[in-house]
């Protein structure tokens, strides 16, 4: 008889009656990732002994240290010796409060990327250093109260994670493409998305970021891509502040300039669309 299914058969005998009924009550209510107090919640104990349990627990391998306070679960069905991870968009979720998942991981879920890493980019309001679970980096990124917004709740394995929004993730890679890959990943996933974002809604978020560099290299990724839908250019020129911007701060500071949006452009516009030619 395989471990697991042992495992599954003697949960009374090898845990004790409140082990073995926060452990029923976890995987029932879907709370695969959690915390200490959302254990507290679901017994009625003294939570110094609850933390002795959940110690026990983690020793046992019905449980998974994520950092102090939180925990995963280990499926029935999965050998506790054996290297296990519940989705690291659930993990993520429990890292910092508030948070939402965003850059190359946001564009990487709603399908705009095909460039998977191993790191979990989450945005917050607060510093957190990067950490690392099971082979996944979790790299925080801080933003200002005033740029935390456009926000997007999803259901995933029976949790609730927090993803920036489409037009907000694009929002964000703009401002910061060394979060995202550089210049050529955002414009290959304008060209993917062009269906389903709200231009007018993008650049409303641009402009809300008080950033102008976003806005310069927005104006210019869309008009190259000829994405017109709605949009006055005109206007958008209004907001371009003086100064030249940097179109990819991931290259080296030398190429032409574009007198019209303030961009020194620091990638061939080969190099930029080649995407079209695959």
């Amino acid at each position: 008889m395989s471990r697991d299914i042992e495992k599954y058969k003697n949960i009374n005998k090898s845990l004790g009656p409140i082990s073995t009924f926060l452990i029923q009550q976890l995987s029932k209510k879907g709370m695969t990732v959690f915390t200490t107090r959302d254990a507290i919640s679901l017994v009625d104990i003294n939570p110094r002994n609850l933390n002795k349990i959940i110690h026990d627990l983690v020793i046992k391998g019905w449980l998974r240290r994520i950092e102090k306070g939180k925990y995963m679960l280990v499926p029935l069905g999965v050998d506790s010796r054996e290297p296990y991870s519940e989705n690291h968009y659930l993990i993520a979720s429990k890292l910092i409060n508030p948070y939402y998942i965003g850059f190359w991981s946001a564009l990487h879920f709603y399908g705009y990327t095909e460039q998977l890493l191993n790191t979990i980019f989450v945005v917050s309001t607060k510093r957190k250093k990067e950490i690392s679970l099971s082979g996944v980096n979790y790299k925080f990124i801080r933003l200002k109260p005033t740029k935390f917004f456009g926000i997007s709740e999803v259901k995933i394995e029976g949790g609730v994670v927090t993803f920036s929004d489409r037009e907000k993730t694009f929002t964000d890679c703009l401002a910061y493409p060394e979060y995202c890959g550089g210049i050529q990943e955002i414009v290959k996933g304008l060209w993917k998305a062009k269906e389903e974002l709200d231009l007018i809604k993008l650049i409303d978020y641009a402009n809300r970021m008080q950033n102008s560099t976003i806005i310069k290299r927005l104006g210019f990724l869309l008009e190259c891509l000829d994405l017109r839908k709605g949009i006055d250019f005109g206007h958008l020129m209004t907001l371009v502040k003086s100064g030249y911007s940097i179109l990819d701060p991931l290259f080296p500071e030398k190429g032409t300039y574009d007198s019209r949006w303030n961009l020194l452009i620091n990638v061939s516009k080969e190099d930029l669309f080649s995407f079209k030619r695959t």
